[in-house]
């Protein structure tokens, strides 16, 4: 027998029943939000911006475009927005421009591979 939930986690990304990203994009801004905090001390450290933006990129970054391809597409434009805040939140912490979350997502996208398809 085979239990019905309401969303289940594979690989990562949270699928829901009604196959709507909410779910899966709440809960990267929550573990997002949660890095912050870490990039705040490391503030209050008054280490350089440099090393504040890298850290944001290996951690915050990675957690917001984990799997992005995926679900960006068809995710709500309240979910891109709660997703946005978080980077504009580092963005104040850091001092620095940071890329948006679409343009990580163009940049992600497929590249075409030299020489074509052989």
């Amino acid at each position: 027998m085979v239990e019905r939930v309401d969303s289940f986690r594979y690989l990562g990304v949270h699928i829901s029943q009604d196959l709507s990203w909410s779910c899966h994009t709440t809960s990267l801004a929550k573990k997002a939000r949660q890095r912050l905090y870490h990039l705040r001390c490391l503030r209050d450290f008054r280490l350089p911006s440099k090393v504040l933006r890298n850290f944001y990129t290996c951690t915050i970054e990675s957690i917001l475009t984990g799997n992005i391809t995926v679900w960006f597409g068809n995710s709500t434009k309240q979910d891109r927005q709660a997703l946005q805040r978080v980077v504009r939140s580092a963005e104040r912490i850091t001092h620095t421009e940071l890329p948006d979350l679409q343009t990580i997502k163009s940049a992600s996208g497929a590249r075409p591979r030299p020489g074509g398809l052989k």
